[in-house]
């Protein structure tokens, strides 16, 4: 169990070689509990590689309490519990894969 604290949506957010921004945030009913996801997109301006980008899933866990406060910066503040099982982080990704299926990239925090 910990807080997590909303990141802004929309805000892009510099590292080298490009930028990412969470774009929408959602909720999804599993097993009785509520689910909570972050939709993000990173380009890639410039790296050995090229350029390039990726739509991905950031997955800070089960919502125990939806943004209960705030911090200085105004950033709301969550309480959830990180998904261990490996059974259901699979199940999860598979929800989520096919309700957005261009975000491939699905990682559990």
């Amino acid at each position: 169990m910990g807080e997590y604290i909303h990141p802004g949506l929309k805000q892009e957010v510099a590292f080298f070689g490009g930028s990412y921004s969470f774009v929408e945030e959602g909720r999804l009913n599993y097993q009785g509990k509520e689910v909570f996801y972050l939709l993000g997109i990173a380009g890639v301006e410039s790296s050995c590689c090229g350029s390039g980008g990726c739509a991905f899933i950031k997955i800070p866990g089960y919502v125990l309490s939806w943004k209960k406060g705030w911090n200085k910066f105004g950033q709301a503040i969550s309480e959830v519990e990180r998904i261990l099982s490996e059974e259901s982080q699979t199940a999860i990704r598979k929800i989520l894969q096919e309700k957005y299926p261009e975000f491939q990239q699905i990682e559990f925090l």
